[in-house]
């Protein structure tokens, strides 16, 4: 590792989308010396990880690995599991791997920082209702797309062989959900058997519940109406005021007594910090379980600790409430931050985080995007069609670009340009 004295030592506990932004514009800065840690040896871009479950991702960062970017940009990659952070010490402290079995493959070793960053995402909470860990589906990661593709082709070819659809029923309508939802009946024609007279749509029914009087609360009604157009276009049905009280083994159920029949159930009901944050270490924890830090985004019990993405509750100047969890957040977060820490690492004040809120984009596979983008000057605009696609593509690209860099991004940009996904694509293996 790096000598104590140059005191340049930055850990970044987490490979999401900010962390790794973070990892790749950091690394060499002012001397920095980057170590990024996560528990998967591959990077996959969570805003698409609806994308990765269905089936429908085509990308050349679909997944990539971390060994692999590391030398490339320049930082050095840890694999393993964070167990504790020893705040007087400056020390991670990161737990053995081990294999499906148990067995140790690697010990449990110690990193020590200068100044450490905490970006290990957030969780789906399951608010306590029964049956959600063991018949549900939660995408937090990739290990949870991968056990929906499972179980969502089984639930296919059981239909395509009885002539009975299969029923998906995803419970939550934010952006996780409803795109989902779309990308299923884009993958759904995958399974019609060649020559098939049957229309699209024969062989998967698609439900999703909401427990909000509106779906997708938050967003303005213009919004909400175009998103609404859209699903009802794809014969995707939305139900609101459905409080849920149980996923069953076969089924959902409401609050009300109301059941719908589900093959697979996806729970998609909101976004908390996740559960480790509580246990790292002394931290300030909001009622999200997000861990709080001030306007610089540095912890409140320690500065020599940032706390960045899906992890940190920051509220910005003038509002009563933290930013949402969001890839736009976390990206302004990492370019803040990339600039800012060699400037703490010297001792000197920084000026405070600023987020500009940028819109708000939702993909829904063939039937197009719809969203909100901000126009700089206190106004933003409704906007959908090929216009809105091309602003939800350029989301990604920008990360292509941080995290490969710009001479490699645009060639990764280029291959997926010649390369992009054309009708269903679903992929059954990693």
């Amino acid at each position: 590792m790096v000598d104590r004295a140059t005191g340049r030592r930055v850990l970044i506990l987490g490979g999401g989308a900010g962390g790794l932004e973070l990892a790749s514009q950091l690394a060499g800065k002012d001397g920095v010396a980057v170590t990024l840690i996560d528990r998967e040896m591959t990077h996959l871009w969570k805003p698409r990880l609806h994308e990765f479950a269905a089936g429908t991702v085509s990308s050349t960062l679909a997944e990539i690995s971390f060994y692999m970017l590391a030398r490339m940009r320049g930082f050095h990659f840890e694999q393993g599991e964070v167990r504790a952070i020893d705040r007087a010490g400056r020390r991670v402290e990161l737990g053995p791997m081990r294999d499906a079995e148990g067995r140790e493959l690697a010990p449990a070793r110690v990193l020590s920082y200068d100044l450490l960053v905490v970006a290990l995402g957030g969780t789906t909470p399951d608010f306590g209702v029964e049956g959600v860990a063991e018949n549900a589906v939660r995408l937090d990661g990739p290990e949870d797309a991968e056990d929906f593709r499972t179980r969502f082709a089984g639930a296919m070819i059981r239909a395509r062989a009885s002539g009975m659809p299969a029923e998906i029923v995803i419970v939550g309508s934010g952006a996780t959900g409803t795109e989902l939802a779309a990308h299923l009946r884009n993958s759904e024609t995958g399974f019609l058997a060649r020559g098939a007279r049957e229309a699209p749509g024969k062989l998967l029914g698609i439900t999703v519940l909401e427990a909000a009087p509106v779906v997708m609360p938050g967003i303005d009604d213009a919004l909400r109406e175009k998103l609404v157009e859209r699903l009802k276009q794809l014969d995707i049905k939305t139900v609101t005021d459905a409080k849920i009280a149980a996923i069953e083994p076969n089924a959902v159920r409401s609050e009300s007594g109301e059941r719908w029949p589900a093959d697979v159930a996806v729970w998609a009901a909101g976004l908390v910090g996740h559960p480790l944050l509580q246990r790292l270490a002394d931290f300030e924890i909001d009622d999200k379980g997000r861990i709080k830090v001030d306007r610089t985004l540095r912890s409140t019990v320690d500065e020599r600790i940032t706390v960045m993405g899906d992890a940190a509750s920051v509220t910005p100047k003038g509002s009563e409430k933290p930013l949402p969890p969001t890839a736009q957040a976390a990206a302004q977060q990492a370019d803040y931050l990339a600039e800012t820490i060699p400037v703490l690492l010297k001792g000197q004040p920084v000026e405070p985080f600023e987020f500009k809120n940028r819109g708000r984009l939702v993909q829904l596979g063939r039937a197009g995007t719809v969203g909100r983008i901000g126009s700089g000057y206190g106004d933003d605009f409704l906007i959908h069609g090929q216009f809105a696609t091309a602003a939800y593509n350029a989301l990604q690209r920008h990360h292509q670009w941080k995290v490969l860099g710009r001479l490699r991004g645009t060639v990764a940009i280029f291959a997926d340009m010649l390369s992009p996904a054309k009708g269903p694509a679903l992929k059954l293996h990693g």
